[in-house]
């Protein structure tokens, strides 16, 4: 299993280097998730849950351990190949210059995360957590594209890995955790009822609170 954490992870920590600079939307939304896609449907089809939450918390780890050292390298070439960088880094600049935007605005961000939320929960149901990983590459990949452009424009005084830090507040982690955790749950109940009937059902309900909570 260490093999498929590792198939999973390693085209994660690499493959950004080589998408950015090609500035290539579709390229960077799909190739980095496929590999996880693959192991991460078959943990589910054999109800390792536990293999299958740490094995998407690996790869969130390393899509965006890679994904903000190579905007930090190719900044032009993030904004152009990571969906919706450069508008969610204009929100973000915004927000910290005025405090102005859904950031600071609950009324304006609980929306949005709800119906993210409700979409992971829905496309892992009926894709073995396959489509929600593409949306959760897509949500994570703004973010880290952000962050990359953050370490590239900070003060030359401040350590790379602190405005990498700061720019990643805590509740974007627990949020990302969250997902990850709902997805699992959701994956492993529409796949013994919606594409491979009467399997086993796995407990699911630990992962839904913990998901809440988060």
């Amino acid at each position: 299993m260490i093999s498929a954490l590792l198939l999973a992870v390693i085209p994660a920590l690499l493959l950004p280097w080589v998408l950015i600079p090609l500035k290539s939307r579709l390229l960077f939304a799909v190739l980095p998730v496929l590999p996880l896609a693959l192991v991460y449907s078959k943990l589910i089809a054999a109800r390792r849950t536990g293999m299958a939450v740490a094995a998407a918390l690996l790869w969130a780890v390393a899509i965006s351990v890679s994904t903000i050292g190579a905007s930090a390298a190719f900044t032009e070439g993030a904004m152009k190949s990571i969906w919706h960088a450069a508008g969610f880094r204009d929100e973000m600049v915004r927000w910290v210059a005025t405090g102005q935007g859904p950031e600071g605005n609950i009324a304006q961000f609980l929306p949005r995360v709800l119906l993210e939320y409700a979409l992971v929960l829905a496309l892992s149901a009926v894709s073995v957590g396959g489509a929600a990983l593409l949306l959760g590459g897509l949500l994570l990949g703004y973010m880290n594209g952000y962050v990359g452009w953050v370490v590239a424009h900070s003060d030359p005084a401040v350590h790379p890995w602190l405005a990498a830090l700061t720019a990643w507040p805590p509740w974007s982690v627990c949020r990302v955790v969250s997902f990850i955790l709902a997805g699992t749950a959701a994956a492993l109940w529409g796949f013994p009822r919606i594409l491979r009937r009467g399997t086993p059902r796995a407990p699911i309900g630990r992962l839904l609170v913990g998901s809440v909570l988060l």
